[in-house]
């Protein structure tokens, strides 16, 4: 997968002018995979060591080692189009503009596309405090819509403009649930817009266990820390009357994935197994009482946003 994702960007209109990736731990076939692109005519190849895995961490790490004006993020498992950064770049013509981002087509590892989603509401923050996303296997004739201002973006398709932002917050939780949206509040927070184009699609080959869908295994990853990163972003980012409505929202409504009692009543109602999903839902309380604790600790050290 690293290496289809090296080659599209080896294939891309216009150059990136350096490439970073960061390998993690002991997984020397990463390492090993992306040293053999080094020397690579089309960009500058930059292979770097974390010693602890981690997805914010290496993206940190990958930050400070990178000498460009906007940065692009891209998963290692997406490949992208020959026209992506270009297309990136040229948003960033208008100064107003923060972070880019866009969709993607997910596949399973047979090669079967997911079922496409016509879900209008994309990269939303309510009020309120749910967060819609929704930035993934659209309708192909989604690609001709006009790009649109959002709250947020995802990490698979993402770029954005170094001056509009600090680092990416590592007070939350693996697997980093919910650090897109910290990343823009960020940058949004600076008086910056954040772009969504519908055009600019990756294809994604997802494989990790916190996007599987299930729900008896790795709870910590799939349920407990997106809790805590959601209470724990939206605690810092929110001022005024909008915590206590938020706070509310997290412990009373949630939803099936981070349940609070809404959530809980329809995951019964879904799964019909109630002693698992009362466990689950206490945990998840807890999980967002903490986060909400962090997160205000943390609201001190940010500019007030939406």
């Amino acid at each position: 997968m690293l290496e289809r994702c090296l080659r599209s960007l080896a294939a891309q209109t216009r150059k990136p002018e350096e490439v970073i990736v960061v390998w993690q731990g002991d997984d020397t076939a990463t390492r090993d995979m992306a040293r053999r692109f080094e020397g690579h005519p089309e960009f500058e190849l930059k292979v770097i060591h974390l010693e602890t895995p981690g997805i914010v961490p290496a993206e940190n790490l990958a930050l400070r080692a990178a000498s460009g004006d906007m940065i692009a993020l891209i998963d290692d498992d997406a490949v992208a189009p020959v026209d992506w950064v270009a297309r990136h770049l040229a948003h960033y013509e208008d100064p107003t503009v923060g972070a880019v981002g866009g969709p993607a087509n997910n596949y399973l590892p047979d090669g079967t596309p997911f079922p496409k989603r016509a879900i209008d509401e994309i990269g939303i923050l309510r009020w309120f405090g749910k967060c819609e996303g929704n930035m993934y296997d659209h309708p192909d004739e989604w690609k001709s819509r006009n790009p649109r201002e959002v709250d947020h973006l995802v990490g698979y398709n993402f770029s954005f403009r170094r001056s509009a932002f600090d680092v990416f917050d590592d007070g939350l939780r693996p697997y980093w649930q919910q650090f897109e949206l910290d990343a823009c509040l960020q940058i949004r927070g600076r008086g910056h817009r954040v772009l969504f184009d519908f055009a600019n699609r990756v294809d994604h080959h997802p494989t990790n266990i916190a996007f599987d869908g299930k729900r008896d295994s790795h709870l910590d990853v799939r349920a407990y820390n997106p809790a805590y990163n959601q209470a724990y972003v939206l605690a810092k980012h929110s001022r005024g009357y909008l915590r206590p409505v938020r706070l509310s929202y997290l412990l009373a409504v949630g939803s099936v994935g981070t349940p609070g009692l809404v959530g809980f009543a329809v995951a019964v109602a879904r799964f019909r197994k109630p002693r698992r999903e009362a466990s689950i839902f206490a945990r998840c309380l807890v999980a967002k009482v903490q986060g909400w604790r962090a997160g205000s600790e943390a609201a001190s050290r940010v500019t007030p946003t939406k």
